[in-house]
């Protein structure tokens, strides 16, 4: 039992010293959308599966936006579906933001 603790604190000391740091990319500038809420973002992407130019063109002035090339972000979640979560970095400001991987560098 004892050689069973050691070895799960051992494991803790080793993941907690690892520095485990969100995913760094950039938007890519290849048109994907980005959304201040997962909501929106769903909403967007339901816009553009319908067609539906209104939706799509309401959605763009209202929350949602087309970034450009370049802006750094860190990756902060992801889902199954290949949404992410994304902290976006313009100047000294920070917005979380939700988008496709495909919005994304490598």
């Amino acid at each position: 039992m004892k050689i069973i603790k050691m070895a799960a604190l051992a494991c803790i000391a080793a993941f907690m010293s690892s520095g485990v740091q969100a995913d760094q990319r950039e938007f890519a500038g290849n048109g994907q959308a980005a959304c201040i809420t997962e909501e929106l973002h769903d909403q967007l992407i339901s816009a553009a599966v319908d067609q539906d130019e209104r939706g799509i063109n309401y959605l763009l002035q209202n929350g949602c936006f087309i970034p450009k090339a370049g802006v750094p972000v860190s990756v902060l979640d992801r889902t199954w579906t290949g949404t992410v979560k994304v902290r976006a970095y313009v100047d000294d400001q920070a917005f979380e933001l939700w988008t496709v991987r495909e919005a994304l560098t490598d």
